[in-house]
């Protein structure tokens, strides 16, 4: 997804809003935020000198993140604007005290909480970024019929002429997807829960924030190294390619790429816009004429938390945070957060690590062609650290002991297993570790396309085409949806609640007389999918039974089919037209049948037997309204049914009793005797089969096979059994 944005400093007059000293990746970060954000310590004298001098041209704005355009181009107006003004115009005025111009807590604070007239706040991060980075789903909205979502994204000022605000356009590098683009990011969509970001307000917290950066830029660098690979070119390729440029006085000079300017770069035009400076030299530029190789010279030289085919420094902070190395040589030098270590596969590879607590940070194998690497595992101490050998590579962790290692290997280190979903293809797995492995999407695929469901012996996520199939899945055998987390996934875009829950009926799971149980099944966001079957709603019957929803089809639809789909512990009431899909008509069309239940209070004096079907603990079954039910007494081997009382009434001695249409509650109670009871006498009109009992002249015979109007005492078919006593 392409999520370029807008530097606040660019629009300065004053274009030395320089890089802090420094060479690690909160360096790199608190740098960039400098000069995203347009509040920049550096510049503390500067603001205090001109609170009231127009020193900027900054655009006009009804409110911080709410620009006003040129109805006639679609371009911002710039305007003199005083350092005062351009506080208020980024809302963080009420942050500023002159009193205390030099303090570095008040300046963190107007950072985090700037909002540029685009409405990109903080590390100018905006929706795009955040629907990247999985924290974010956008507004829903239906244009002619059909849903898009909306939120901002780059487009030309020509877009906007006529004083728009929004217009459907195609997201680059997403294969013809469009959206309802906004002219400004206005933050109407709803934010999902990651890391705690419930909310904007989550958003502008200095230690959330830190780790929506750090996310995106994970996103941003998986895209590159797709894209990259599509080319047929490596980091290493990258990394040795440079451009012609101007450094911040007009010199001109030749811009090397590094990691930590790539990453700047993707941040202002988006990991394809880089990918495109990468692979075809395709130099692009901002709204406001901020081309991207400015970002990779300005931001270039740092040590980040992503490894490259050479030997480097990888260098994290006091957040938690996900760092990669192995490609070479490297040290990794861990900033006290709880951190993991991705191991890239090298052959003959050094990996020293510094920082790194037992117990709180992870080694992880990922990616690997190896079979089974850490099989002949090998700890041994040196005298740096504990060495690990496997599979011709070495990790020396500083400062803890092989004994360390030695006490729970598997909470050092582990090998996590990819396995990628695209838009075709199905694979079967086989000891998914849903705390390490990870489904990983290719070719832009989000959570919005992403569909699970359960079978009776595996958890299957796919993605789903327009015709209901899924014919691109990863099936996890012994898993089901209870288990399924957002930490499973890797590099699906999107907020993690879009993916979606379906029932895939078909003629192989829902075939003629089938019974498919759905053990978990959420109405408010499953779907059942029934692309095979041309049915309309007029055609379904929706049955509550107990705790259950059954779906049936109506006698006229069914010819016989008796098929049943059980949607366990879900109330019929809270089922609708949304949890259907490739059923024809109104969803008022189907039959909903909603049972009243009357219960049969039921009661066995002294012993010798019991009650079918059995009641519960107290004594109570639950019988269907305006259907027959029936109450069976079953008595133990030497009894027999003695007595039973309806309602406080004594009726006739049987091994049952029907209560006809049930439209009350009622009561039943029944005795036992010692004695054997005898059958219904023989009837010479009525068909027997084998091991039909009845009662002839008061004994019992038992029927050896078919037979019809054959005298009991006769012999064959019969047999003699007792007396019926």
């Amino acid at each position: 997804m392409h999520h370029a944005k807008l530097t606040t400093c660019a629009l300065a007059v004053l274009l030395s809003c320089n890089a802090n000293a420094g060479t690690g990746i909160q360096d790199f970060l608190d740098s960039l935020r400098n000069f995203e954000s347009g509040i920049n310590p550096n510049l503390a004298d500067f603001y205090l000198e001109n609170l009231n001098n127009p020193v900027y041209n900054y655009a006009r704005v009804s409110a911080p993140g709410r620009m006003i355009r040129d109805c006639a181009t679609g371009s911002m107006i710039p305007e003199p604007t005083t350092i005062n003004d351009f506080f208020s115009k980024l809302g963080v005025d009420g942050f500023y005290n002159s009193q205390t111009p030099y303090d570095p807590e008040m300046f963190k604070s107007m950072q985090y909480n700037s909002m540029n007239a685009w409405g990109f706040v903080g590390y100018q991060l905006g929706e795009a970024v955040l629907i990247d980075a999985g924290y974010y789903s956008p507004k829903v909205v239906n244009v002619d019929g059909v849903e898009y979502d909306s939120f901002y994204v780059f487009v030309d000022d020509s877009t906007w002429a006529g004083c728009k605000t929004e217009a459907l356009v195609e997201i680059v590098g997403s294969g013809g997807n469009k959206i309802l683009a906004t002219d400004v990011n206005n933050w109407q969509g709803t934010f999902v829960g990651k890391n705690g970001v419930n909310s904007f307000a989550d958003l502008i917290k200095p230690e959330k924030q830190e780790l929506v950066i750090r996310d995106a830029m994970h996103f941003n660098y998986g895209v590159m190294t797709q894209l990259l690979g599509d080319a047929n070119m490596t980091w290493a390729d990258a990394l040795a390619k440079s451009w012609p440029g101007v450094d911040d006085s007009g010199n001109p000079i030749q811009v090397q790429a590094t990691m930590s300017g790539l990453l700047a770069a993707a941040h202002l035009r988006g990991a394809w816009g880089t990918a495109r400076l990468l692979t075809k030299d395709e130099i692009t530029c901002d709204e406001l004429g901020t081309c991207i190789t400015k970002y990779v010279h300005k931001f270039g030289g740092y040590n980040t938390i992503f490894d490259t085919p050479a030997n480097d420094t990888i260098e994290g902070s006091s957040y938690a945070e996900t760092l990669s190395a192995g490609w070479g040589s490297d040290l990794v030098i861990l900033g006290g957060g709880s951190d993991i270590l991705a191991l890239h596969e090298s052959d003959n590879a050094v990996t020293t690590v510094q920082g790194f607590t037992v117990g709180d940070d992870f080694i992880v194998l990922r990616d690997w062609q190896a079979t089974s690497p850490l099989d002949n595992l090998q700890i041994a101490d040196t005298a740096q650290g504990a060495e690990l050998s496997f599979a011709n590579q070495r990790v020396i962790i500083e400062g803890i002991s092989a004994a360390d290692v030695n006490a729970n290997p598997t909470a050092v280190i582990a090998e996590s297993k990819i396995y990628e979903i695209a838009w075709s293809g199905k694979q079967v797995v086989n000891n998914f570790n849903p705390k390490l492995d990870k489904i990983r999407g290719t070719a832009g695929i989000g959570f919005k396309h992403l569909k699970a469901y359960e079978t009776d012996t595996a958890l299957v996520v796919g993605v789903q085409a327009a015709d209901g199939g899924i014919y691109s899945s990863v099936e996890l055998n012994g898993l089901t949806i209870a288990d399924l987390t957002p930490d499973m996934f890797d590099n699906v875009t999107g907020g993690y609640d879009r993916l979606g829950f379906i029932v895939p009926l078909t003629s192989q799971n829902w075939g003629w007389n089938s019974v498919l149980t759905v053990n978990s099944f959420d109405p408010l966001k499953t779907v059942i999918s029934m692309p095979l079957f041309n049915y309309s709603f007029s055609m379904l019957v929706l049955t509550q039974e107990g705790a259950d929803t059954v779906i049936t089809l109506d006698a006229a639809a069914s010819q016989g089919d008796q098929k049943r789909l059980v949607l366990k512990n879900t109330d019929v009431t809270s089922l609708s037209e949304a949890n259907f899909a490739f059923v024809n008509g109104s969803f008022s069309d189907a039959i909903i049948d909603i049972p009243v239940y009357y219960s049969v209070t039921t009661s066995v004096v002294g012993q010798g037997g019991a009650i079918s079907p059995s009641p519960d603990a107290n004594g109570v079954l639950s019988a269907k309204g305006n259907s027959d039910f029936t109450v069976n007494f079953v008595a133990d081997a030497g009894y027999r049914v003695a007595s039973v009382t309806v309602d406080g009434v004594s009726v006739e001695v049987a091994n049952a009793y029907t209560f006809a249409s049930i439209s009350s509650n009622h009561s039943i109670v029944v005795s036992f005797e010692q004695g054997v009871s005898c059958p219904a006498p023989w009837d010479s009109a009525k068909v027997y089969t084998g091991g039909m009992q009845v009662t002839y002249q008061g004994k019992i015979y038992e029927a050896k096979w078919w037979s019809q109007n054959n005298l009991p005492t006769a012999g064959d078919p019969w047999r003699f059994v007792s007396d019926c006593q």
